[in-house]
């Protein structure tokens, strides 16, 4: 590796770190290699390349090219790369140095060791001056989040409920910590409102790195603290812990949080879902939205309770509904095994076909003739319509039932399926045209 200017600021004393609130820097690419994926990976971009070329109508190339990727090394950043459960920065950098400077995207900063590396799609040269330039939106989003947990869980500790995980969903979605319980209903209101007061109370934000790092707990197995920089984020007198995120300088700044709803996981532990700043606002907003175009569909007002109400009424009706289709659909059933037995008994096969009760339908009608189609002949019991997908089933005598079976995959194209003895059954992908028609006359006139 070819290293000039000068030594690069280590992962924990970068400048994104030092201020999470600064937007731009002008900073100096230092070294440029390019990106060789692990073994594994290159398995899988190359099939997923030949693929690619397979599909592809009119190529002669026969070979793919896939693009290349540099890791570029600055002596500081303001792009955070990935850690401590926070995703990586996005943003770009512009060469200064270039008489018709094209910046570059990132969306991919990593540490290694104690390295701040940048996945670029463009090799930059030792010594060119640039200006990376953070895509602060998406930093303040994942601040609000980061720093909300941090809050979240120094409350839930104080209520011996400690975090024991957590992940922060993507753009827009929900946050979740792993405790080790669920919660109650007045639980979670009271911690709601004790993270809520404590962000409008303005408590201070700090970090410090102090020399002793002992009580450091889960950093990576290849940081090293020794030569590294361990920060620890200090909220007020609530909480102290070690965390390399880029985090708020106080916690109005976090806006609020909102505690949405738990699920119960691996034993008696639960995930505990949350939202904190813009974030919240923007899913409450969506909620409200929502609730508001069910409440038109239903002709309700807008009230929770009146909506609730009315969903209530149109679930119970759907299920009122259902009983009664199933009570019908077993009636027709009784008359579909009726007639059915009726042609077995003057000597021929018998088919019964309904386009669209499927397999609910076929196995009814299956339990009704079931003695009768041992006896003598064979029963096919066919659903769906062309263009979409099926059921068959053939009951009847061993050596009959073979028999149809094997016109059945001669006549249905996308069929799969199989069985023994007096029962064949299959699924039809696709039914096309002309199947259904030409598997009927092959039943009625064999």
């Amino acid at each position: 590796m070819t290293v000039a200017g000068p030594i690069p600021s280590i992962v924990g004393a970068l400048l994104c770190q030092k201020d999470s609130y600064l937007q731009t820097l002008e900073t100096e690419v230092v070294s440029c290699d390019e990106y060789v994926p692990p073994k594994s990976l290159q398995t899988n971009v190359k099939s997923k390349a030949k693929k690619s070329i397979d599909s592809e109508k009119g190529s002669d190339s026969g070979t793919a090219t896939p693009s290349k990727t540099w890791l570029i090394e600055f002596a500081d950043s303001v792009l955070f790369p990935e850690g401590g459960g926070q995703p990586t920065d996005h943003g770009s950098i512009t060469p200064l140095t270039s008489s018709d400077p094209e910046a570059v995207l990132i969306t991919n900063i990593q540490r290694h060791g104690l390295r701040c590396l940048s996945f670029s799609s463009k090799p930059l040269s030792p010594g060119t001056r640039v200006r990376q330039d953070v895509d602060f939106n998406r930093r303040w989003d994942h601040m609000q989040q980061h720093t909300g947990q941090h809050l979240l869980s120094a409350i839930m500790d104080s209520l011996d409920l400690p975090t024991l995980s957590w992940s922060m969903g993507a753009a827009g979605e929900m946050n979740s910590i792993e405790i080790p319980r669920k919660p109650s209903h007045e639980e979670i209101k009271s911690i709601q409102d004790r993270c809520n007061q404590c962000i409008r109370d303005n408590v201070a934000i700090t970090v410090e790195t102090p020399e002793e790092v002992d009580g450091a707990k889960k950093l990576p197995g290849d940081y090293d603290k020794d030569k590294g920089v361990v920060r620890f984020i200090k909220i007020g007198d609530l909480d102290y812990n070690a965390c390399c995120g880029t985090h708020l300088k106080q916690t109005s700044h976090i806006g609020l949080i909102l505690l949405h709803h738990t699920q119960s996981i691996r034993g008696t532990n639960s995930r505990l879902y949350f939202s904190a700043g813009d974030r919240a606002i923007k899913l409450a907003i969506e909620s409200i939205n929502s609730i508001r175009n069910i409440a038109v569909s239903l002709s309700s007002s807008t009230s929770l309770t009146d909506v609730q109400n009315n969903v209530q009424r149109l679930t119970d009706s759907y299920a009122d509904a259902r009983k009664r289709e199933k009570k019908m659909l077993a009636e027709i059933a009784t008359y579909e095994g009726a007639r059915i037995r009726s042609v077995l008994e003057s000597g021929k096969n018998a088919w019964s076909y309904r386009a669209t009760d499927g397999l609910d339908f076929i196995n009814l009608v299956a339990f009704e003739i079931k003695e009768a189609a041992r006896d003598r002949g064979v029963v096919i019991l066919v659903s769906g319509e062309v263009k979409t997908a099926g059921s068959i089933m053939i009951i009847g005598e061993k050596g009959m039932v073979e028999s149809m079976a094997a016109k059945v995959k001669e006549i249905v194209s996308t069929v799969k399926g199989g069985g023994k003895g007096e029962k064949w059954q299959g699924k039809v992908t696709e039914w096309k045209k002309g199947e259904i028609e030409a598997l009927k006359a092959a039943v009625e006139n064999p």
